[in-house]
């Protein structure tokens, strides 16, 4: 495994040549993983300053009246913090969705070339992936106005409001990594083929 992420990481853009299905996959795993850990590592402790800032702020604007009243204070105050957080948030996952398309490009080029298959096939998620992050913006500016029209009384129904702004972003970002997958975990093609010989194997 260590081999093969040594391999992608060395060859980031190596457009030719092969690499072999487990090798491929390896690295696939060691990119998901750690974009996934700057994600936790930049998101969860902003989301927990949000909702604390967002508790503060309602409990100093609900002193001194009934605990209905501050309880509907700090649920707005904690959905305007939310709310304000987003962007930062956004920018972070169109950062990260970017150097994931930059890490793994290369690689899933000669993943397509170990099968016999032209690496042009690589544009199909590759721009799937870029129009959902295209999206991201608009995607934002909906979850925001969800938020900031949200009933206070019924969170729940604002949480369902903000699960359909998302518009088709997600959906083409699950299509590029549907097509990843189809055309990733093909066989190698045996001996050598049109794009080189034999592959690089982990």
């Amino acid at each position: 495994m260590l081999d093969a992420i040594k391999h992608g990481l060395s060859h980031v853009v190596t457009f030719t040549g092969r690499d072999a299905r487990q090798a491929f996959w390896y690295y696939v795993l060691f990119v998901y993983l750690l974009t996934t850990a700057i994600n936790m590592v930049f998101v969860m402790p902003m989301t927990m300053q949000n909702v604390m800032m967002g508790v503060q702020q309602g409990i100093a604007q609900g002193q001194g009246q009934d605990p209905a009243a501050t309880q509907a204070a700090v649920r707005a105050a904690m959905f305007g913090s939310m709310s304000d957080m987003m962007p930062k948030i956004v920018l972070l996952g169109m950062v990260v969705g970017i150097a994931m398309l930059l890490l793994l490009g290369a690689a899933f080029v000669r993943r397509l070339h170990d099968s016999n298959l032209s690496g042009l096939w690589a544009l199909v998620p590759a721009g799937c992936q870029t129009a959902s992050l295209l999206t991201m913006p608009a995607q934002l500016a909906r979850m925001q106005e969800a938020m900031r029209t949200t009933d206070l009384a019924n969170p729940m129904a604002g949480l369902s409001m903000m699960r359909g702004s998302f518009g088709v972003g997600p959906l083409l970002a699950w299509l590029g990594i549907a097509v990843v997958i189809a055309l990733g975990v093909r066989k190698s093609t045996a001996g050598p083929n049109r794009y080189g010989e034999a592959p690089f194997e982990a």
